[in-house]
């Protein structure tokens, strides 16, 4: 803001935390959700003095693109709210991919979906009835809500901007994966995918729990010379990894709106990815989705060589330079609906 002054001129910031005393207590990263709701308490109300003193016409929450837990922007009753972008509504078919998620996997995803279901039933889906638009990170958000509110649009919080062309030489058959080595993100099917083939290799960007067990798949699949793990790697060094793949291989479960597929698409890189959650929509053009039907792995590698043949080409779609327009729509379609009572 001091180097903008016409930033400055228009932008004014409210600096809020919670107290000291409750500070001490915030120590572990399971912290951040008890921490969340009592901060958004909070938010509601320092926005209610700050809408006494200026009279706001729009309220925009955009901290946490979560849909289940509380919004404090809410408590302002007689100003249009848009919610979001928020996620977390879509969830993967469990049982269906229980045995790619692993034990640790399956568990984690049966508690989260049983309980942020019955959280967002009493407090995300109350913060949708009384949003005068919500935006959504993915069709299956999109789906949860238009069950309450006439008022839903999907649009990723992808922003993006300097990514590198994509590379001169494409390197045949050569796959990328990039992500956090956790169950949900996939790959472990990446890898049963790669070993149902003989020419494709694959790129395994990340690190996580998970690190050992795809390391002992690959061996047991007798891929291991065509699976290479690579640890967490500077963002460029990834990037320049991808530019030159002739596929970007993700098949994640249960992402809301994973960036590195809206940086793959937007260097014209093919994207092979699930049809949940938000990896489809950021593909875009460039996607290659794969059908939950029949032989899953198969509907994989028969995507992979789909992108393989019809290829890639560079998108603006997720550019930084969209958003003052589309957040400009979304401000004017919440002033003609109104603050619902």
């Amino acid at each position: 803001m001091a180097a903008d002054h016409e930033l400055s001129a228009h932008l004014h910031v409210e600096y809020l935390d919670l107290s000291p005393r409750v500070m001490r207590w915030k120590k572990h990263s399971w912290d951040l959700y008890w921490y969340y709701a009592a901060w958004q308490r909070a938010l509601g109300r320092v926005a209610r003095k700050l809408h006494a003193a200026h009279g706001f016409d729009v309220t925009h929450h955009v901290s946490f693109a979560n849909d289940w837990m509380p919004c404090g922007l809410r408590r302002l009753s007689d100003v249009p709210l848009v919610w979001g972008p928020v996620g977390g509504a879509s969830a993967p078919p469990v049982r269906r991919l229980a045995r790619w998620l692993g034990v640790r996997g399956t568990v984690t995803e049966v508690v989260r979906a049983t309980f942020t279901g019955i959280v967002r039933q009493f407090v995300g889906d109350r913060v949708a009835r009384r949003a005068a638009l919500i935006v959504c990170q993915n069709d299956q958000v999109a789906s949860h809500f238009r069950r309450r509110s006439s008022s839903v649009v999907v649009e990723p919080n992808a922003a993006l901007e300097d990514l590198p062309a994509r590379a001169a030489r494409i390197i045949p058959y050569r796959a990328v994966f990039a992500g956090r080595l956790i169950a949900l993100k996939g790959a472990s099917l990446a890898i049963d995918a790669i070993a149902r083939t003989d020419e494709w290799t694959l790129q395994i960007y990340g690190r996580g729990y998970e690190e050992q067990r795809l390391r002992t798949r690959a061996a047991r699949l007798q891929v291991s010379e065509r699976v290479e793990f690579l640890g967490h790697r500077p963002r460029a060094e990834v990037l320049a990894a991808i530019a030159e793949a002739q596929a970007f291989l993700f098949p994640s479960m249960r992402d809301q709106a994973g960036w590195v597929v809206a940086e793959a698409s937007s260097m014209g890189c093919p994207v092979v990815c699930l049809p949940l959650g938000g990896p489809p929509a950021l593909a875009g053009t460039n996607g290659h989705v794969a059908s939950l039907d029949g032989d899953i792995v198969q509907n994989i590698v028969d995507a992979l060589d789909d992108a393989r043949v019809v290829g890639g080409a560079p998108t603006d779609r997720w550019a930084t330079s969209r958003l003052p327009g589309l957040v400009r729509t979304w401000y004017q379609s919440a002033l003609s609906t109104g603050a619902p009572r």
